[in-house]
């Protein structure tokens, strides 16, 4: 069997031999691409990194949240593939780099950001997403605006597998989700009450770390509090794990020069400004905010009455008391109740003027405008002689 797949991909061993005519052939494919490879100073390999310009040109169209993850490669010579990905407006995954180390530890996280900084805009509304236990020993910051979270995945099943209650990890899950901070008390004090040292324990941790109301509240960044993102396209390639280097990242390019232009085709004639799943919740808003009653308290601002409770908003500041409208960036109900009093007739027009930019099918279209060129690996060998 060795044998056979050997003949039909070729070995390991040739596989990082062939590592620099690789990226040679890469770039050549598809110019603008990052690559880069390091080795010890034996001539061992350590790391080797890929981001395409068909990937860095797409995120500029993204939301600028990057999840980060790293999944064990099953070849001989072992190593861990590191990915970093973004989401698009209809939640799909959207590669930013991939990088194979040696194993995973604080330098080779450090090497992987350090190559993303060299396209990846410092900015304020930059976070990276990074689920893993040992997350408190691995703060590398871009800049001072970009924290690593551990967040509600990895802690709601040490929950379950420490405390052994269903209920609290229910009332975790509720708490995390939350968009205020009264719903999220109600839901903790709940943990609280029904098995205390879970409470502690998350205490311990910081609410910062877990909690979507906490996030917004510290580092108002878009409603993207999962990194199942990363681990969804860490998953795309588990069988290929166990092939040789260069055939791991040949099956990359595939997948997502498909993944490009089923996307950039999907949706190039809708007559819709936004992608299908935001103007299907603006619409859901639409009709909600119909059941309520706003009240103009000052310029652009709003206070709106409807099921019992009064929500302020600030239609300048883009802001919602219920918190919905912050992190989602598109109006929330109470934000269509005001906006339908604020503008009469031109209300439908107006929703996309306080909605991001990101959700727009011209942007969503363009993120993927770029191709993604097959690497011509059958003629790496003519190329050794380079390198």
């Amino acid at each position: 069997m060795e044998i056979a797949k050997s003949l039909t991909r070729g070995t390991r061993e040739h596989g990082y031999a062939v590592l620099d005519a690789y990226r040679y052939m890469l770039r050549s494919a598809n110019p603008g691409s990052k690559t880069a490879l390091k080795v010890d100073a034996n001539g061992k390999f350590k790391y080797f990194f890929v981001a395409y310009k068909a990937w860095m040109l797409g995120f500029a169209q993204m939301r600028k949240v990057i999840a980060v993850d790293g999944t064990f490669l099953k070849s001989k010579y072992e190593g861990v593939l590191l990915s970093a990905v973004a989401q698009d407006a209809e939640n799909h995954v959207f590669p930013v780099a991939f990088c194979v180390v040696d194993k995973e530890c604080d330098a080779s996280y450090k090497y992987f950001f350090e190559q993303m900084r060299s396209f990846v805009d410092d900015t304020k509304e930059l976070c990276i997403i990074y689920d893993r236990h040992q997350v408190s020993k691995r703060r590398f910051q871009l800049s001072s605006f970009i924290s690593l979270w551990l967040l509600h995945e990895a802690l709601g099943e040490n929950l379950r597998t420490t405390f052994h209650n269903t209920k609290v990890v229910s009332q975790f899950y509720k708490a995390a989700k939350s968009y205020n901070i009264d719903e999220f008390n109600d839901h903790f004090n709940q943990i609280r009450d029904t098995v205390p040292g879970a409470a502690e324990h998350l205490e311990r941790v910081g609410f910062h770390r877990w909690s979507r109301d906490y996030v917004i509240v510290y580092f108002h960044k878009y409603n993207l509090m999962t990194s199942n993102i990363a681990e969804s396209a860490n998953s795309m390639f588990n069988v290929e794990r166990e092939f040789p280097i260069t055939v791991l990242f040949d099956a990359i390019n595939r997948r997502f020069a498909e993944k490009f232009h089923e996307r950039h085709m999907e949706l190039i004639d809708s007559p819709n400004i936004f992608v299908p799943s935001i103007e299907k919740k603006n619409s859901k808003f639409v009709n909600l905010g119909n059941k309520l009653l706003a009240h103009q308290i000052a310029n652009y601002k709003f206070s709106v009455i409807g099921h019992g409770a009064v929500a302020t908003i600030d239609l300048q500041s883009r802001s919602c008391t219920c918190r919905v409208f912050d992190p989602d960036k598109i109006p929330c109900p109470h934000a269509m109740a005001a906006l339908r009093v604020q503008y009469g007739d031109d209300f439908g027009r107006r929703i996309y003027d306080y909605s991001s930019s990101y959700y727009k099918v011209e942007n969503y279209i363009i993120a993927y405008c770029e191709k993604i060129c097959p690497v011509p690996s059958k003629n790496l060998g003519k190329f050794l002689w380079r390198f």
